[in-house]
């Protein structure tokens, strides 16, 4: 068994076209068959090596290992343009000259019984207005658009076609094989050769159909199917030769990709056929979408791997997340380790509706995640994320005291900063509404708790945390207000917007140990100095 994911490297990495790695990793390791990367690198134009390195990084990153050595498409040029040929020569693919993509032609030589069907149903196709031609190959119907006048062209080849019969104007129908047998290989108006108005075209309609892993039988009417380019006028291959191609070079067995796809499939049926190969077994999963049901994109967020790698979401959370985005274990667990997955992961209990995309879950799993890290390796991360603001300078019991204050507080390591920077750097602004309702109201008391402590801090013996909510406890139960003890908050908040700038922080015992003696007092007199 052999799967393979092809991404096409063109900008960044799509957390959909992620999921979709993930997916075919974990059915490949549960069957113990290989996963290999194809790089479908063809658009010369938008496939860089930067795309390339993105996606490659990408999939390190999530621990996604591949089986051999990437395919790059490009490197199988010459022997795409000889399946095109072998196509030409056999009859089923057409050039009209050389300045003219090759076509493949949608005809009785490639349909099979194992995914064409006999014919089925009646059908009919309205003709009663605009104008019919035909050759030996194809009908086309042609109408006009009354308000920009451009005209559209439906064609139907005659081989899609069971019995076909002509309704005309006054009712009659006729057999219309006749009339294909009259036309040679240039197109030619069908008024010219019926006798009568054709009204409708009457027939009975096969199928094309295969029965995919996750959606079950997908089917649509093979006269829908039209002739479709397989490779430009210079042989470089179109998408669906080298995509199919390949497919056959590489061996793979199963083809689990989007359900953005389903229509190539069905395409990709004749080409299989056309290149004397059998088809692989395929499964198409449903989109990532947004609150509104659309596809998920990056107006609705992040959605690049990378933007979750920058804010610091860690790679097992990220790959639990996106392989529950559409799959199920059959039990209630939401948090998995690889090797539980691979052991559970099926394709019969993917969905087949959309999956929503549900930050609020990935922010809890990703919580989780770092809960079950190490004390040392959640250090580690934090240090990592503080580079620049010379986390060296602290030693490690500074750093398990700040660990221990952030442990349950943090989504992502990303959050870190932006709530801690405080304990890094004093060049923070105040927010004004703490401290109006902290220093400023009840005529300055905030204002008069900060210079009482602040010679309290200067000559207190033990700069540790218990000493330090000790002080703080001991200067409210001093302080009394109408024989009360001051509310501890009346003394603990002053501290938070001095030393801080806002009025959350840890503990304020924490708080103050970890800022220090000296930037203690001197934020403090920064307070008292700018905030009157």
């Amino acid at each position: 068994m052999k799967v393979r994911f092809a991404p096409s490297p063109t900008g960044n990495v799509h957390i959909g076209n992620m999921r979709v790695a993930i997916f075919n990793w974990l059915f490949a390791r549960h069957h113990g068959g290989e996963f290999i990367l194809r790089v479908e690198d063809t658009d010369l134009e938008r496939s860089t090596a930067e795309a390339i390195d993105k996606m490659k990084s990408a999939m390190n990153w999530l621990g996604l290992n591949y089986d051999g050595e990437p395919l790059y498409q490009t490197a199988r040029r010459p022997a795409h343009a000889a399946a095109a040929q072998k196509m030409l020569a056999a009859g089923v693919a057409y050039q009209r000259d050389a300045q003219s993509p090759v076509v493949l032609r949608i005809g009785k030589e490639l349909f099979a019984p194992n995914f064409v069907s006999e014919p089925r149903d009646a059908a009919t196709i309205d003709y009663q207005t605009g104008v019919l031609a035909a050759n030996r190959a194809t009908i086309f119907h042609t109408v006009v658009s009354p308000k920009s006048g451009e005209e559209f062209i439906t064609p139907v080849n005659w081989d899609t076609l069971a019995a076909p019969r002509f309704l005309l104007a006054n009712g009659e129908e006729i057999d219309a094989l006749p009339t294909r047998e009259k036309c040679g290989d240039a197109t030619v108006a069908l008024a010219e050769m019926v006798a009568g108005k054709i009204v409708a075209l009457k027939f009975r309609r096969r199928y094309v159909f295969f029965d995919d892993l996750v959606l079950g039988r997908c089917e649509k009417p093979l006269d829908s199917i039209r002739d479709f380019a397989i490779a430009r006028s210079d042989g470089s291959p179109i998408f669906h030769l080298a995509n199919v191609a390949d497919d056959i070079f590489q061996g793979v067995t199963h083809v689990l990709r989007g359900n953005d796809h389903v229509e190539n499939t069905f395409r990709h049926l004749f080409l299989f056929q056309a290149l004397g190969a059998p088809p692989p077994v395929y499964g198409h999963f449903p989109m990532i979408v947004n609150q509104s049901g659309k596809p998920y994109s990056k107006r609705d967020g992040d959605a690049y791997v990378g933007d979750f790698q920058t804010q610091g979401f860690l790679p097992d959370a990220l790959f639990n997340f996106l392989a529950l985005c559409g799959w199920a274990p059959g039990d209630d667990r939401e948090i998995m380790s690889r090797d539980e997955m691979v052991k559970a992961f099926s394709l019969d209990r993917v969905s087949k509706s959309a999956a929503q995309f549900d930050r609020a879950k990935l922010n809890w799993l990703n919580r989780q995640y770092l809960l079950k890290l190490s004390d040392d390796d959640f250090i580690a991360a934090l240090k990592a994320e503080a580079a620049g603001f010379a986390p060296e300078l602290h030693d490690d019991n500074w750093w398990q005291v700040l660990a221990a204050t952030q442990r349950e507080r943090l989504d992502k390591i990303g959050d870190f900063m932006p709530r801690c920077r405080y304990f890094f750097a004093g060049d923070f602004a105040f927010d004004q509404k703490a401290v109006k309702k902290n220093l400023q109201n009840n005529d300055g008391a905030g204002r008069r708790v900060l210079a009482d402590l602040a010679e309290i801090f200067r000559d207190l013996p033990e700069w540790e945390i218990a000493p330090l909510a000790a002080a703080a406890h001991r200067y409210a139960e001093e302080h009394p207000v109408n024989d009360a003890p001051l509310p501890l908050n009346a003394v603990a908040q002053p501290l938070r917007v001095a030393c801080t700038g806002a009025a959350v922080s840890p503990g304020i015992g924490e708080t103050l140990f970890l800022l220090g003696r000296a930037e203690t007092l001197k934020r403090i007199e920064r307070a008292l100095k700018e905030q009157s």
